[in-house]
Order: structure tokens, then sequence, then C-alpha cells
């Protein structure tokens, strides 16, 4: 599109200067002659959004192209991705871990502490805060947005309107919280829904649009990818196909570790003991195993036939068994589904959640560009 004649030229600027922005926010380096003709804008518009995108240190100079025919080689600009910084944090009921990156999405540092099971709210807030601040490198460039990623149903104001695995949980404003103590834009998300936009955006699902994310481990849950977003529903709900008493979800970990003849129901150590002796092919775990993967498989089912995914990444701690547990839940899908999806371990682990809210901080910085190209075209 070309500039439009007549009109309001200050809104003009920073429509302009917005599509510039953001089409080197999204891509590579490009020339002055590249980005006119990306952007239909002319040479000199471009020319003039450029200098005044370098000067406010939104973008910088990256080298030249080789001139084709003589003559002096074009400038290259890209967004510098150094101006600013992004958070995740993944906020669990056992870990608090951090990962903080530039804008152009490089790892700058990522911390991992444990909490207190029966930590209060205050201090598990606290102490997201302390692990966050602490692993920020001193001198570094501003916190321009951060996501969180917590268990259980968060609302799209950032309120987790349920929590059962974290004490005093149900009613925190998350996204607010956080937000105002770090001082920039923060939202809040479902963990499972992180989950599967890290899948997404870095992991098992590339490339794929339409994802359902199991987390498998002393508790079980979903994310929902739909169209490459995250799916949340009118309330936060959607996916929590485990609060359905006909699944038996909620009950299936601890019965896991009784099915296989052990008393510690909720260890680590216990469930890796089981999966190790179901793949050396140890009668009671293997019939344990089977069980557990029945009863995943009927609420897996449920959610395949409702949303039609192209892909299951299956996550989470007991994920590590591999093959021990995504072969009996292919089995036992296959006499549920009409067609059963591809099965795909997460390649992220346990730091899924926080990747993801990586990703969902990078996303928030594409609106904050807005008013970032307004003050540059002022």
């Amino acid at each position: 599109m070309s500039e439009l004649p007549g009109g309001d030229q200050s809104a003009l600027r920073h429509l302009n200067t917005r599509r510039v922005l953001q089409l080197l926010y999204n891509g590579p380096a490009m020339t002055v002659t590249a980005v006119a003709n990306a952007t239909e804008l002319s040479r000199p518009t471009v020319q003039a959004i450029l200098t005044s995108l370098v000067d406010s240190e939104l973008l910088r100079l990256d080298g030249h192209d080789a001139a084709k025919r003589g003559g002096r080689p074009a400038q290259r600009y890209r967004f510098n991705g150094d101006a600013g910084l992004v958070a995740g944090i993944d906020i669990g009921a056992h870990t608090i871990a951090v990962r903080v990156a530039t804008l152009g999405g490089s790892l700058v540092a990522s911390a991992r502490r444990a909490v207190p099971t029966d930590a209060d709210r205050a201090t598990r807030i606290d102490l997201a805060i302390d692990v966050l601040t602490s692993t920020v490198p001193a001198g570094s460039s501003p916190l321009w947005a951060a996501a969180v990623g917590t268990p259980g149903i968060v609302d799209e104001h950032g309120v987790v309107r349920l929590c059962v695995a974290i004490p005093e949980w149900t009613g925190v404003a998350l996204a607010e919280e956080l937000g105002s103590r770090l001082g920039c834009p923060t939202t809040a998300l479902k963990d499972t829904n992180l989950a599967v936009l890290a899948e997404h955006r870095v992991g098992a699902a590339q490339n794929v649009p339409d994802a359902l994310y199991v987390h498998v481990g002393h508790r079980l849950g979903v994310g929902l990818l739909v169209d490459g977003v995250p799916f949340t529903g009118r309330s936060g709900s959607a996916g929590e196909v485990g609060k359905h008493p006909a699944f038996g979800w909620e009950e299936a970990p601890g019965r896991l570790a009784a099915d296989a003849g052990l008393r510690d129901a909720g260890s680590e150590a216990a469930s890796e003991w089981i999966f190790s002796k179901a793949r050396q092919g140890d009668p009671l775990p293997v019939a344990a195993v089977d069980t557990f993967a029945k009863t995943l498989a009927g609420g897996i089912g449920a959610m395949v036939l409702a949303m039609d995914p192209r892909l299951i990444v299956v996550g989470g701690g007991l994920a590590r068994a591999g093959a021990v547990i995504v072969d009996p839940i292919r089995k036992h899908l296959s006499a549920i589904l009409y067609e059963v999806p591809p099965l795909a371990l997460s390649t992220l682990g346990e730091d899924a959640v926080a990747i993801g809210a990586l990703e969902s901080a990078r996303d928030q910085v594409r609106h904050l560009l807005v008013a970032k190209a307004d003050s540059a075209a002022s």
C-alpha cells in the first residue's frame, strides 16, 4: 500500500512507522529497497522511518549487501533485539523456574529453585520475584514484558479462578500482582497452554497449527493449540477434562503406584521404578502402566474427538518413560478414535512452561512496538 494522499500526515507517519518496525521485528535484516518493496512505501519515506528508528535505538545497522554491479553496497537494517528483555516464569507446586531472553529471543539466563509445597500465596510470589530479579544480569536492558504459567484455571485477566495444586492460589490476580512489582506488562496463562505454545514454536509441534499437549505427571492436564494459538475458552477452563469423574484422572497417578504394588504413591523414584520394571517386562508394573494408559486414553480420546488435532504431544515428568507410556496410550486410543493422530514426546521437558511463557512475553512485545513506533515517529 502506498502513502495515502492528504489526510492527517502525522497519523500516516505513525502508521507507516509501525508497519516498518513490525516487519523488521518479525524478520531478517533488510535494505531500504527491500523494506520499500515489502511495504509498498516510497524509498524516501522508508529511509526517513529507518533513520528515526535507528536514532531511537529500536533498529541497528547490520552491515551491507554486496553490490551486484558495482556502486555503493546497500545498508541493511535489523531490529535491535538487545534493546530490552522479556521474562518467562513457571510457578509450580514444587519449583519456580524463570527464563530471561532478549527481545530477539536469545536466552540471557535461566534459573530453577525449589519452593516449599506449603508456602502461602505471598511467599510464593515473593520467591518468584526474587528468582527473576536475581537471574537478570546486572546492568541489563530493561524488562519490556513478562508472562507466567501456573497450574489451574486462569482467566483472560490473568486471575487464577481455581487451583488445587497450590495452597491459597485460587483467586490470586497473578498477572496484576507480578506486573505491578516488575513494572512491565505481564500476562498469566495455564501452564499446559504455555507448554503447547512452546512445543509449537520450538519443540515437537513445530509447523503444526492444531495440537493437543498432555501433561503426564503427579497430576494430569492438557493444553490446547488451535490455529497456532493456545485455546482457553470463555473462562479459561477449556480442556479441563480431568474434572469429569467418568475419566478418573484425579485418582490415576496415585493408583498407578498402588496397582504396581507400591505404598509410596507420590515420589518420582517410585514412578521411575514402575516404568523401569515395565520396560523389563515385569508383569505387575506392565499391567499397572497399561491401566494407567487406558485411563489417560479415555480423557485424551474425548479431547481428540472434540478438537481433531493434528498431533498429540506427551510431556511432564512421566513422559520420560518414552515408548513404555506412549505405546499403550496409542493402543487404547485406537479403540476409541476413528483415527489416532500421531503421538510425539515433548522435546522440551521440564522447561516447556517457562519457554512458552517467554514466547508469550515476546508476543506482547509485538503490541508494545506500536507505542514504541509512535514515539519514534513523533
